[in-house]
């Protein structure tokens, strides 16, 4: 079965476990690796998701997938988070990162700069604004973000 029609069907038949969760999809991927073929969640919920989560989930996940058998071949499920390097990329990201410090990649520059780093402070469809660590606040418009991660301190 082609990847886009099993992913779809994937996504329908387990989103209402998914919401029950309070978990969403990250990113789901279907694709060979390695000579088998991997049918990959990657998902996150409010306040993050720990591998226990994960674990309980993708049993569920299993179940569900069995008895629709919608997978033809034999394939590998992977439950996952998505780490600490995840991109921020739709509003729920950008929302769940509020307060957190995160580094911003434009397209073009703006504020005479095209990386930005500081404290998420608003977010909505449209733009970003952020505080730098000299307290002065840069709007972003969305669609001017190349790439946006949480900035990783250690």
């Amino acid at each position: 079965m082609e990847e886009k029609i099993v992913l779809e069907k994937v996504r329908d038949l387990t989103a209402q476990t998914l919401s029950d969760s309070n978990v969403e999809i990250v990113e789901l991927t279907y694709r060979r690796e390695g000579g088998r073929m991997v049918l990959r969640f990657t998902v996150d919920k409010a306040g993050g998701i720990n591998i226990g989560e994960c674990g309980r989930l993708s049993q569920k996940i299993e179940r569900i997938l069995d008895d629709a058998n919608v997978v033809q071949e034999s394939y590998v499920l992977e439950v996952q988070s998505p780490g600490l390097d995840r991109p921020l990329v739709k509003t729920s990201d950008f929302e769940r990162a509020i307060g957190e410090e995160i580094v911003v990649s434009t397209y073009a520059p703006i504020s005479n700069k095209r990386e930005h780093t500081g404290r998420l402070k608003w977010v909505n469809d449209e733009k970003i604004i952020i505080e730098t660590p000299v307290g002065e606040k840069v709007e972003i418009p969305r669609d001017k973000i190349a790439k946006a991660s949480l900035k990783i301190s250690f």
